[in-house]
């Protein structure tokens, strides 16, 4: 019974670790410098910002056509029509987001009346609670950092070949999954069988690199990167604006965040903003690269002088 205590308290430690990080990011979603468009002069959206308390970044459009386009472009995430007491809001990029920015603003418009809301870009009818997106992703990391470890054992060429090909089949297989069979991410095939490619690839190649580099430790740091720190530093269904602002800066900068920005901007967006998030996942494939090389040259090294 005592040999078995270490592994009770590690076991302790690991859903501690897991329910503060996931709970922790996703309890009582606050709004932090929300991008929202105000058709109007910029001294109404600068009285709008001071009324909100910080909690909106608050940017002026010349018409109702210009701030629909910034709402389209992801510039935005909703849009005030204070002439016409109305609200864009597009819950595609997160229902808990939408839900709440209705809620500001519609309190903020009582005492002038009724705010009438506009669901510009809406989810589909095979995911209305917006949860989809989130379990999408876990699908990718979990076979992402699955492969990194099977490969990261193999010979380097073997290994990154394995990496690509598991990310090709394991991108087409859940867009069609998430697309054809259950509608919950529809209308975008290809777009979204490449991002979520993408994203198994850049996984698998640096958890590759840090099982060659560090052995079997690679995979669980892997894992607490990749799994209990970055799918709710993402933001999950709430959307990064709405976690902690420090978590969402961590969020930020993994590809789990940014590869779920992707694949709902390919989605929902006809491809919009995605420089960033293709960015990070390259940066993090080099990283990969630059690890699995970094292995290679070891092994090289440590053959020529034995």
């Amino acid at each position: 019974m005592k040999r078995l205590i270490p592994a009770v308290v590690l076991a302790t430690l690991i859903g501690m670790f897991f329910v503060g990080s996931f709970v922790g990011a996703l309890h009582s979603p606050e709004p932090h410098d929300v991008p929202v468009g105000v058709v109007g002069p910029p001294q109404a959206a600068a009285q709008m910002a001071q009324k909100l308390d910080g909690k909106f970044e608050i940017t002026s459009y010349a018409d109702e056509a210009a701030a629909r386009g910034a709402l389209a472009d992801r510039e935005v995430d909703a849009v005030v029509l204070p002439q016409q007491q109305k609200l864009l809001v597009a819950s595609a990029a997160s229902r808990s987001a939408a839900t709440v920015v209705t809620a500001v603003f519609t309190a903020a418009f009582a005492a002038t009346g009724p705010l009438a809301v506009e669901d510009v870009h809406p989810l589909p009818p095979g995911d209305q609670g917006g949860i989809a997106g989130m379990f999408f992703v876990i699908g990718l990391v979990i076979p992402g950092i699955a492969i990194g470890v099977a490969a990261g054992r193999e010979k380097a060429p073997a290994g990154i070949g394995a990496v690509v090909l598991a990310g090709v089949t394991v991108g087409l297989a859940n867009a069609w999954l998430g697309d054809v069979v259950f509608g919950a991410l529809p209308g975008a095939f290809l777009g979204l069988a490449g991002i979520s490619a993408a994203l198994v690839i850049t996984l698998g190649l640096v958890v590759s690199g840090l099982v060659r580099i560090i052995g079997p430790a690679g995979a669980g740091l892997a894992a607490l990167l990749f799994v209990l720190i970055g799918v709710p530093a993402s933001g999950g269904p709430l959307g990064a604006r709405f976690i902690p602002e420090w978590y969402a800066a961590i969020g930020n900068v993994l590809p789990v965040g940014q590869g779920s920005a992707a694949i709902r901007n390919v989605v929902f967006f006809d491809g919009a903003a995605l420089g960033v998030p293709l960015l990070v996942l390259a940066g993090w494939a080099a990283v990969g690269l630059t690890l699995t090389l970094s292995a290679m040259s070891q092994v090289k090294r440590a053959s020529f002088l034995g």
